[in-house]
This record gives structure tokens, C-alpha cells and sequence, in this order.
């Protein structure tokens, strides 16, 4: 393993200088992962401090390769980071070329202060932290360059510069966050949505349905409230469509001889996979067993929160790279997964989503009574255009944003009692705390600390639901209190219809032994998770199966890894991401916002909210309830809110 030698990481001094080696820390205690791209790491240079693995690294030049590095990133807006990282840079080379003095030493201090102080954007406020803690601790290290028989250069280091930032570490997709702003501050909202498409076509969808991990990133909600970063996204892809932007990607077309891959599910994760590896020249067909595109965003979301004209328009982009996708074929029934290389493709990536409902270990919910109809179910109907009869009065179990949108769409069908039935509080809710309060704007009655014990029912047709009152005991392993029913607290709720969405699991009729891969005991399809891998070359495999019951982001972010690994093993025969991945990734392990390191501002700036329909008119149908921003003059002045949190990080291997 690993031994640190140094570090001055987030402001925690970790000196093992004087130790023996076997008696140093493991650098994972820090969360540096040990190596990069298959190098051990010999130290990390950033924006919170320096950490040294090797003792013989020469931190001089080091530092003096991460400012040359810090120049390139920095815009040139104020003159501390443009000028000063440049000043820094030049002093540091001229101590290595042997023409320093101690008055360098000094001059580096003062100038280092000056452009953290000074400084307009992170950026520039963190880029001199580690050359003030080298200086502080590392001083002779300096001070060698002042003697003839200076330090010999360093030899054969590879450098690996990352730029990040809070926003950009959250999202699971790396989007570059602090650009496409950046652009939407110029006014510039083609350029905006060009730097979004670079991870994904679905950037409509995301500026709908994203739950904007990004946002708990932000570092201005210790001062105020965090950017409304998702509906900046969406913005930007609503001003698009509305002004025609071109919707033409630049891609390499394939060739008549070009390299094939199968696609098992047109939902996120392998519209977004098929997307990157259309535009690197493959020849891509998508396998959906449903009529439609989109999987889950499709049937399993309602239109008031996604329409689909917006989805159809993401489909059709990715369609125009040349993507086939064939409707109604399931692999598994119509054709067996092992069958797929017969027809010459080259890689398989799996991403069929989780489309079957779990079950409750309720009594009575396997019995076939009319009236009772899984959360799933009950979605791809409605979203199919199916009549559903739900009667008058309902009951939704579950917490999760699949619940809500069961017990919201009920309303817009017209039933006039929406109960909906919840083991923990609400502080427990999984789902997004706006979809939860939408819900009770419009009327959805909750049952919390409740729990379904039995369906009820009168000839075959459901009746009522029989449920038992919880209390919160000791955390469970998702570290949430564990509910715990109360003896002798049965109550029955009077319905027509029952409809859990607790939980989805997924349809493995094509995981037969003639394929080779076993589902886990999560069910789940085990991967490498740097590659999506399978243990069988040449299957990869994304999105919820993997995952379980993930994001849209998450998805999108499982299948770029995937349409690397497949570009890697399809050329090379060994699956490998990208450098830029693996710093990603990297990064990601280290983490970058820390509530309680966050650069000065101006607080007090209220964060823009998006317009929404009516309570009133908004239940009546499945329009559009949340309209986003639709005024380019307020949509810049909640861009101007961000502060540019850029950081810089340099792996040294």
C-alpha cells in the first residue's frame, strides 16, 4: 500500500517525514486513491494542499509545473490569477534554473497571499494553498537552489493536470458545469447546450427530471441558497429548440465496413451509449421490447413532469447519428442474448432498466384481485395511452419519487381520494422534497408510519387495505431509523385500488446459462465499475441493472464509462476509459466541495425558483406543470450568482 510522506490536505497537517516507512499512514485514509491509470501515485497537488507518497519527489518542480498548468485554466478576467499564477510560475522556474535568492522565498509568500486574497474566482483564491504550506514546510527544499550543486531535474514524472469543481465533482457525469453557465452569463445559449451534448443528448430531460446532485454542491448555501443549476441546463435546451438550433452533431459516419455494437434498452442508459459510440463511428441497433423510446423516462415518468416532445426531439438527435432502434423485439423471448454475436456485433451493452415492481410481503397481493395494480404497471399504462379504471378512492405505498408520481397522476385521472401510505416521516422520504410537496399542494393525503398488513377485498375485487401503524427504531444499513410496527394498531382505509411502487426490480429472461452471466444476489448485473464490464468480454452493461433503482444521471454517467471501455476493447481488445475519466474518477474519490471550506462571497443573492401552473389547473391534465425559466434577463441573473468555483489538481505518477 500507499505511505503518505506528507500532506497539508484540507487543512489537516499529516507530517510523516521522520517515520519509518512501515510506520507512515496509508494514503486512502486520506481518500487519495493510491494510483491513477495504473501508476502509483507519487503525489497530488491541488487545491487544498500538497500530499506526498515519495520521498525523493521534487516538490519545487512540482509546484512550479501546477502553476504552469493553473495558467492555462485561468480566464484572464482579474489580474491577481491571470497575472500572479504567471509571476508565480516564472519565479519558481528561475529558482530551478539556479538564479534565486532568499528575498524569492519571500517575494513567493507575498505574492502567493496576494492572489488568494485578491482573486475573483476559486480558481485563483485556492491556487496559491499549496505553494504557501510548501513554503512553510518545505523551505529547504527551496533553499537548495541556492547552492551550486543544486537539485538534478526530475526525471520521467508524468503529470496529469484535472480542473473541477464542486458542481462538476457532484454531477455523476462530470458536465461541465461552470462552462455551460459561463456561456449562459454571455448570453451564449447555443454554446451552452454544445457543452452539455459533449456527455449527453437528454439534456431537456435532465433540466426536468434531474434530482440535481450537483446543487448540494454549490458552495453558496452556507451564505444563501445554492444555484438553480438544473433549470439553467433546462434554459438552455428549451431556447434551443425554440430558436431551431441545429440540432446536428459533428460525428465520424460509419462506413459500410464500420464495427457494430448491440444495445439491449433505449431507456437513458443506452440511448446515452449509443449516442457516444455513434459519434466515434460505430454502427449502433438498440433492442427495445416496448413500441416506444425511452424506457423508463417514457412509461415510467408522466408527462406533466416530461413531455414528450421533448423526449421524442433527444431520441431523434440520437437517431440522427445513424442509431437503429428496433421496437417490440425483447431480447430474451425473441432473440437469445447469445445470439447477438451471430449477427457480427462486435460489443454488447445491457441496459434493459428495472421494469417489473417489487413485492410488499403484503397478504392478499398475490391473489390476482381487480383493483390491485403495480406502480410500474400502472405508469407504462397510462403513459402507453391505456384506459385504467382506478375508482374512486386509492391507496399509493411508498415514499420514492415513483410513488409520487402514481399518487399526482391519479389526481389528473380524476380519482377523488389520493391516500398514500408511508413506513417512515417524511424527513425519511427518498423522493425529491418538490415532488413530495407538489403532492400535498394538490391534495394526496398521507399516511405516515404506516404500514400495508393485508388487501381487502369483495368478490375478487379489492376493497380496502389494512395497514399498521410504525414507530422509528434504531438505524438499518441505509442509516435511516428503522420502522417498527406497533402491536395492536391495525386500521383499514377504505379503496378501490392499491398500488405499491415501493421498489423495481429487474426482467432477467435473457440471463440464461448459455450466456454466462448470473444476476447478483442484489439483482443486479455485476460490472467493473470503472468500465461497466461484464465478467464475459465484450458485454458491458449500465443504468438501473446495475445500479438498482438510480437516477437519470447516474445512468448517463454508468453509460459513458461503458462507451469508452467498449471504443478500448473493440480497438485494442482490453476495455480502458479515457485519461480524462480516470481523473474524473479520481477527483470524484478525493472530493472537492467541503461545507466547511468555502471561498468568501457576497451572501444575500435570493436564488430565481421556476414558474409553475396553478394547483387548480395544473391537476386537470398532463400538461407541463413546472415551466422553468422562460425570461433570458432573469435567467442571466441567476447565472451571475455563480462565483466560478474552479479548482485545480494536478496527479504527479
Amino acid at each position: 500500500m500507499s505511505k503518505v510522506f506528507f500532506s497539508s490536505w484540507n487543512g489537516k497537517l499529516v507530517d510523516e517525514r521522520n517515520k519509518q516507512p512501515n510506520e507512515r499512514i496509508e494514503l486512502d485514509q486520506l481518500n487519495i486513491p493510491p494510483q491513477i491509470d495504473g501508476d502509483n501515485l507519487k503525489a497530488f497537488v491541488g487545491w487544498s494542499g500538497v500530499v506526498i507518497v515519495d520521498p525523493e519527489l521534487n516538490v519545487v518542480e512540482a509546484l512550479k509545473e501546477y502553476y504552469e498548468n493553473v495558467q492555462q485554466e485561468s480566464c484572464g478576467r482579474c489580474i491577481p490569477c491571470r497575472a500572479g499564477s504567471k509571476v508565480i510560475a516564472d519565479r519558481l522556474e528561475k529558482l530551478i534554473a539556479g538564479r534565486g535568492s532568499k528575498d524569492d522565498l519571500v517575494f513567493l509568500k507575498e505574492i502567493s497571499k496576494l492572489v488568494k486574497d485578491s482573486s475573483l474566482c476559486e480558481l485563483g483564491m485556492s491556487s496559491p494553498v499549496p505553494l504557501l504550506h510548501a513554503l512553510e514546510h518545505f523551505e529547504e527544499d527551496f533553499s537548495a537552489y541556492f547552492n551550486e550543486d543544486r537539485p538534478a531535474p526530475g526525471n520521467g514524472l508524468t503529470y496529469r493536470p484535472v480542473l473541477t469543481a464542486p458542481c462538476r465533482n457532484g454531477c455523476p457525469a462530470h458536465i461541465n458545469i461552470p462552462r455551460y453557465i459561463e456561456c449562459i452569463k454571455e448570453g451564449d445559449y447555443e454554446g451552452a447546450l454544445a457543452v452539455n451534448r459533449e456527455k449527453t443528448a437528454l439534456v431537456g430531460t435532465l433540466g426536468r427530471v434531474c434530482v440535481h446532485p450537483c446543487e448540494s454542491n454549490c458552495n453558496r448555501q452556507p451564505y444563501d441558497q445554492s444555484l438553480s443549476i438544473r433549470l439553467l441546463k433546462r434554459f438552455a435546451a428549451d431556447f434551443g429548440v425554440k430558436n431551431n438550433y441545429d440540432q446536428k452533431i459533428e460525428y465520424t459516419k460509419p462506413g459500410p465496413n464500420a464495427d457494430k455494437v448491440a444495445v439491449i434498452g433505449a431507456g437513458p442508459a443506452g440511448l446515452n451509449a449509443a449516442y457516444q459510440l455513434a459519434q466515434k463511428g460505430y454502427k449502433v441497433v438498440i433492442y427495445e421490447a416496448l413500441p416506444i423510446p425511452g424506457g423508463m423516462l417514457a412509461v415510467g415518468i408522466p408527462s406533466y413532469r416530461l413531455p414528450r416532445d421533448i423526449l421524442n426531439a433527444e431520441v431523434a438527435l440520437v437517431e440522427s447519428l445513424g442509431v437503429e432502434i428496433k421496437y417490440n423485439t425483447k431480447i430474451g423471448e425473441d432473440i437469445p442474448l447469445e445470439k447477438l454475436w451471430d449477427e457480427g456485433y462486435k460489443a454488447i451493452f445491457i441496459a434493459n432498466g428495472l421494469h417489473e415492481s417489487a413485492n410488499m410481503g403484503c397478504k392478499g397481493e398475490d391473489e390476482g384481485y381487480k383493483g390491485f395494480m403495480p406502480g410500474v404497471e400502472y405508469l407504462r399504462k397510462i403513459n402507453l395511452g391505456e384506459k385504467v379504471d382506478l375508482g374512486e378512492k386509492i391507496a399509493v405505498i411508498g415514499g420514492g419519487n415513483v410513488a409520487m408520481d402514481c399518487a399526482r397522476s391519479a389526481v389528473r385521472l380524476g380519482v377523488k381520494e389520493v391516500n398514500l401510505i408511508y413506513r417512515r416521516s417524511r424527513a425519511e422520504m427518498p423522493a425529491n422534497k418538490a415532488e413530495v410537496d407538489a403532492a400535498e399542494e394538490e391534495g394526496i393525503k398521507f399516511h405516515l408510519l404506516a404500514n400495508p398488513t393485508e388487501i381487502m377485498e369483495e368478490g375478487s375485487c379489492v376493497s380496502g387495505l389494512q395497514c399498521i401503524k410504525m414507530k422509528l427504531g434504531e438505524p438499518d444499513e441505509s442509516g435511516r431509523r428503522r420502522p417498527v410496527p406497533i402491536e395492536g394498531s391495525e386500521y383499514i382505509l377504505t379503496v378501490d385500488t392499491v398500488i405499491p411502487a415501493i421498489g423495481q426490480v429487474a426482467d432477467f429472461c435473457y440471463l440464461t446459462p448459455e450466456c454466462g452471466i448470473e444476476p447478483s444476489r442484489k439483482g443486479t448485473i455485476q460490472t467493473d465499475p470503472a468500465t461497466m464490464e461484464t465478467d464475459i468480454p465484450g458485454v458491458f452493461a449500465g443504468g438501473d441493472v446495475v445500479l438498482g433503482a438510480a437516477t437519470v444521471i447516474e445512468a448517463i454517467a454508468s453509460a459513458n464509462r461503458a462507451a469508452e471501455a467498449i471504443d478500448s476493447y473493440i480497438k485494442t481488445g482490453k476495455s480502458k476509459v479515457s485519461a480524462q475519466v480516470v481523473k474524473e474518477q479520481q477527483v470524484e474519490k478525493i472530493g472537492v466541495y467541503k461545507e466547511e471550506i468555502v471561498p468568501e462571497m457576497v451572501g444575500g443573492r435570493t436564488r430565481l425558483e421556476e414558474e409553475a401552473c396553478p394547483v387548480a389547473i395544473r391537476i386537470k391534465g398532463f400538461d407541463e406543470a413546472e415551466l422553468g425559466f422562460k425570461n433570458p434577463s432573469e435567467v442571466l441573473s441567476e447565472a451571475e450568482r455563480c462565483i466560478k468555483c474552479l479548482r485545480l489538481g494536478l496527479a504527479i505518477s
